[in-house]
Parts: structure tokens; C-alpha cells; sequence
């Protein structure tokens, strides 16, 4: 939404110039009135290109940077999403014995770190802002069931919860997945290629 709201100001503005320099070149009047007020329309002008160039060139430069980190960011949600996963299977595979062992509290502070250190390039782009966002929500649901779990293990509510949101992050990661060529995903997911 942001990058909509810049692009309408970077036409509005274009617009209101194009139109300066139209009229300008096209009604007699307007000319003379600018001229009675050089300091008002220098500066009228000055900051319409400012605008311009402001604008329209930070549109394009935060365009290409976007495209250029596109790959690594896809990465990065790659590795934490395989996080995500590897904790989840923690949790899921404690036993009635062992509810709270130390695998999935391991699991689920490697996932937080992975979380603090990958967020700011993830938050940039809007796929993988929505993958953060999932992702986040996806880490205080499993927080909050391996602290509330009882000494009998998972219930059946909460695997199916775990399962569910899984299946959420899942396709929340699939437009980050979709940048990384199929053999190069195979490599990072630790999976043969198919």
C-alpha cells in the first residue's frame, strides 16, 4: 500500500509540473504572473523537481533493490522456515515421559534468534513480510503449547492446531520458495532432488 501511495504522489506531482511547463509555454498570462513573483516560482519549481526526482527515483532505486534481494531473502525465509519446522517436530515428538524437553526449548530460542536476526531483510518485502508475520504467530502458538502442555503430552487439539498452522506457514513460505531455482532448494532443504 505504501509503494501505491508513493507512486499516486510521484504522478500527482509529475502531473502539477507537466502542467506548469504546458501552461507556461501556452498561456501568456501565466507566464507574466511569474515573473512578477520570480522568488515564489523558483522555489514553486525548485521543489516540484525535487519532488520528481525524490519520488520517482526511489520508487525505481527501492524497486531494484527488492529485485536484486529477492533471492537472499528467499533464502533466509527458506532457513527459517526449515527452523520452524524442526522445532515443531520437537514438540510434536516429545513423549508422554518427557513434555517439556530440552530439544524443543533448544529448537524454539534458535527459532526466536533466527527470527531477530532475518526480520529486518524479511520485513522489506511484502511475500516475505506476510511469511514473517505467519511465522511469528506460528512461534508463539508453540511457545504457548509447550508451556501449557500437560505431563500426559500434546493433546489431540493442540497436534491438530500445530498441524494446521503448519500447513498455514507452508503456503506463506511458497512465493519465497518459488524465487529459488528447484535444485538450489533441494540443497538448502537438505532434500535429494526429485
Amino acid at each position: 500500500m505504501n509503494s501505491l501511495v508513493r507512486r499516486g504522489a510521484a504522478a500527482v506531482v509529475a502531473l502539477a509540473l507537466f502542467g506548469l511547463i504546458a501552461c507556461d509555454l501556452w498561456l501568456g498570462g501565466f507566464g507574466a504572473w511569474w515573473d512578477r513573483h520570480s522568488l515564489t516560482g523558483s522555489i514553486a519549481s525548485n521543489l516540484l523537481v525535487l519532488a520528481v526526482a525524490g519520488l520517482i527515483v526511489d520508487d525505481v532505486v527501492a524497486r531494484r533493490q527488492r529485485r536484486d534481494r529477492a533471492a537472499s531473502v528467499a533464502v533466509q525465509g527458506l532457513i527459517v522456515f526449515g527452523q520452524a519446522k524442526r522445532a515443531c517436530s520437537a514438540i510434536v515428538s516429545d513423549d508422554a515421559e518427557k513434555p517439556r524437553s530440552s530439544a524443543a526449548a533448544d529448537e524454539l530460542r534458535t527459532l526466536a534468534n533466527m527470527l531477530l536476526t532475518a526480520s529486518p531483510s524479511l520485513f522489506d518485502d511484502p511475500a516475505a513480510r506476510r511469511f514473517l508475520e505467519q511465522v511469528e504467530r506460528f512461534s508463539v502458538t508453540m511457545i504457548r503449547i509447550v508451556t501449557t502442555s500437560s505431563a500426559a503430552g500434546l493433546s489431540a487439539d493442540n497436534r491438530a492446531q500445530l498441524t494446521a498452522e503448519m500447513s498455514q506457514l507452508e503456503t506463506a513460505v511458497g512465493p519465497l520458495l518459488a524465487r529459488i531455482p528447484p535444485q538450489d532448494r533441494a540443497l538448502l532443504e537438505g532434500s535429494p532432488e526429485e
